[in-house]
């Protein structure tokens, strides 16, 4: 056991390649509020980030109840990559509670961005008969939509 704690979730971050891009599909897509966008660079930056020279523009995105950070770096120049999957090491997704999956689907699709599937039935555990989708945003940012199952739904 360390001989500190964690006291509170801050904040999840995703690193993009076009924070304007990554704000629209934030705010315009998904209802969430923006800060403004400040530009960090310095010794203090290139310690934190162990990137010598580092250059990054910062916004952040309030949700219902979580904050998400959007990085984009203007230096180093970041490596262009496919979209991790899933199943790939490092890969990391958000998840927010919807009210109907199907509408926020339909909502995602009709913004440009992909929905892997359209919502699927929980099939067993605590979310059983409930609805769970994955949606790509931006830079293939994976964020998971999950409505609840409907009252009178038992847990296994």
């Amino acid at each position: 056991m360390p001989d500190w704690r964690i006291t509170a979730t801050n904040h999840t971050a995703f690193t993009v390649s076009d924070l304007p891009r990554a704000l629209t599909f934030f705010c315009d897509v998904l209802g969430f509020k923006a800060t403004g966008t400040t530009r960090q660079q310095g010794d203090a930056v290139a310690k934190i980030t162990g990137l010598p020279g580092a250059v990054l523009d910062i916004a952040f995105v309030d949700t219902p109840a979580h904050r998400i950070e959007l990085i984009q770096y203007l230096a180093p120049q970041g490596q262009a990559t496919l979209p991790l999957r899933p199943c790939d090491a490092g890969c990391a997704h958000v998840a927010f509670e919807v009210d109907d999956a199907e509408a926020a689907v339909a909502a995602i699709r009709a913004a440009g961005y992909l929905a892997v599937s359209d919502p699927q039935i929980v099939p067993a555990g605590p979310r059983k008969g409930g609805k769970n989708v994955y949606v790509r945003g931006p830079d293939g940012i994976i964020v998971e939509f999950q409505q609840a199952p409907a009252r009178g739904m038992s847990a296994e």
